[in-house]
């Protein structure tokens, strides 16, 4: 189906085993796992582990996490949810009472229960060949030993700084209040003593016991609202991975609280136009996507929450009878204004993608949600809480409204590609609400254009933002392009490329593996 020739950096292809991830020292930890007789699904939480000491403002097992698994002889993948709840301190008029009308971005009030460290353990009991010990082993070296800061993330450290809430988090994270510069020597000791106690007791000592502990007081104590029985509570769900055909080609997304739906939906509606014939580059191709995404991002603003709380209409937003209806409303000479659901209400980041050679592939996403999350990191145990509470509504009326020990509304998606019940690949692209937009045009580009992954990943982007209705355009996208869509009404703005995130991806290819990494971050595609 796909791979031609690319036209900038090769893939990467191997036969035993492939890491992808946003670190180089992290692809190689992912590989020595796999060389010493790991899984995939091992090296994926050795990857993800060691990113919470090398790329710490991004991920940490005090966020949440998600992953789609693909084991040989499926026909679709494994879905798992690793988000926690709210807190059981207090309601949502209780918010009210005090008169917030959003929830803060930093500090107690935003951390709901991590979820990370538990998905972490549940895998690899479940579907490792290693102990718990074994995979975090690479992430304890580089915690106790430290690590040189590589460029981008250096320069990403530089911007977010001002985000560390307390003492500890500025200790822990600046060199005497600043950001290390590239090359620069990192550790996190006390953060290698939480991961030795979790190798040796299981994850039950992270929720229950002195780091719960420690965490219960560190989010009070600045507002919070989590119990010790909130944390002790928590469990990993396994959850059943939500998909559509493109163009013949099965897309797999996880499914609510999360925002995999949007990407589907964009798919659904950029199906009922031609893109093989145009050039990837042509100006057509980005209206449709960037209508398609304002249509598809209407319904998952409106309808994405907890579906124990709320009854997510996923039937008819993922049918093709509605794309169809909702794909009349693009008119190929103006960009349309913000639009509306077609739905009535019913009753910072990292990806990584690993792949063995026994055939199993996982598609791993592990987030802060913000840069630092909440900008707290827990004294004496060197763990950074996420903010993932932020994006709860206050509205009373709204799906995705706060309650005690809800989900909050998620932007982490892995994914995945099948056809005809074989695997194509894992994928993902990181970036909060860019996630799904930027995953329906990595499709668009391996289906439609026939690229590889890396080409794939580098292919320029847009970023349209559903609250200004402004577009993002990557300058890669030729001038006579960005012309022809000013004309039709898009707003165009600049960005740098921070601002588009930053992918992983590995696909199947005559029964080896081709793997590729974002040119956006400092992450390396390897194998052997």
């Amino acid at each position: 189906m796909f791979w031609r020739r690319p036209t900038g950096r090769s893939d990467i292809v191997a036969r035993n085993g492939v890491i992808a991830s946003s670190q180089p020292l992290t692809t190689q930890a992912g590989l020595e796992i796999l060389r010493t007789g790991g899984n995939a699904i091992d090296a994926a939480v050795a990857a993800a582990a060691v990113l919470d000491i090398v790329e710490p403002f991004s991920t940490g097992c005090g966020g949440d996490a998600f992953a789609l698994i693909h084991l040989p002889g499926r026909r679709s993948p494994l879905s798992f949810n690793g988000s926690g709840r709210a807190g059981s301190l207090v309601s949502l008029d209780d918010l009210l009472e005090k008169g917030w009308t959003e929830m803060p971005l930093l500090g107690g009030s935003p951390v709901t229960v991590p979820g990370a460290m538990h998905l972490w353990g549940h895998l690899v009991d479940e579907y490792g060949s290693m102990e718990l010990g074994e995979v975090l082993a690479p992430a304890i070296k580089y915690a106790r030993g430290g690590f040189p800061v590589s460029p981008i993330i250096a320069e990403e450290w530089k911007q977010l700084t001002s985000m560390l809430v307390n003492d500890e988090a500025r200790r822990l994270y600046t060199i005497g209040g600043r950001a290390p510069d590239t090359g620069e020597i990192m550790s996190n000791k006390e953060l290698a003593s939480v991961f030795e106690t979790v190798a040796s007791e299981g994850v039950e000592a992270f929720y229950t016991g002195p780091i719960a502990e420690a965490v219960v007081k560190t989010v009070q104590g600045h507002g919070g609202f989590l119990t010790l029985d909130d944390l002790a509570k928590h469990r990993t769900v396994e959850t059943t991975a939500i998909s559509t055909s493109y163009r013949g080609v099965d897309v797999y997304e996880h499914p609510p609280n999360g925002q995999g739906f949007a990407a589907l939906s964009m798919l659904n509606i950029m199906e009922q136009f031609g893109f093989s014939e145009a050039s990837s580059l042509d100006a057509d191709r980005y209206h449709i996507m960037i209508e398609a995404k304002k249509l598809a991002y209407a319904d998952l603003y409106q309808h994405n929450a907890d579906p124990d709380f709320y009854d997510v209409p996923l039937r008819e937003l993922l049918s093709k009878e509605y794309a169809r209806r909702r794909a009349d409303l693009i008119e190929m000479s103006r960009a349309m204004a913000t639009p509306t659901t077609g739905l009535p209400l019913g009753k910072d980041t990292i990806y990584l993608a690993t792949a063995d050679g026994e055939g199993c592939a996982v598609s791993f996403i592990n987030s802060l949600y913000m840069g630092f999350g909440s900008g707290l990191v827990v004294p004496g145990y060197g763990i950074k809480l996420h903010n993932r509470g932020n994006l709860f509504s206050l509205d009373p009326k709204h799906p995705n409204c706060y309650a005690q020990g809800k989900l909050p509304f998620h932007t982490i998606i892995p994914g995945a590609l099948y056809s005809g019940g074989d695997l194509l690949g894992v994928f993902g692209i990181m970036g909060g609400l860019h996630q799904a937009q930027a995953h329906a045009q990595f499709v668009s580009n391996i289906v439609d254009h026939r690229m590889g992954p890396q080409e794939a990943l580098d292919h320029p982007r847009f970023h349209h933002n559903q609250t200004m209705n402004i577009v993002s355009l990557e300058n890669a996208i030729p001038a006579r392009v960005q012309g022809e869509l000013h004309k039709r009404g898009h707003i165009l703005v600049h960005e740098t490329m921070s601002g588009f995130g930053g992918g992983q991806a590995i696909l199947r290819l005559h029964d080896v593996w081709i793997a590729g990494s974002d040119y956006r971050k400092d992450g390396q595609a390897a194998g052997f």
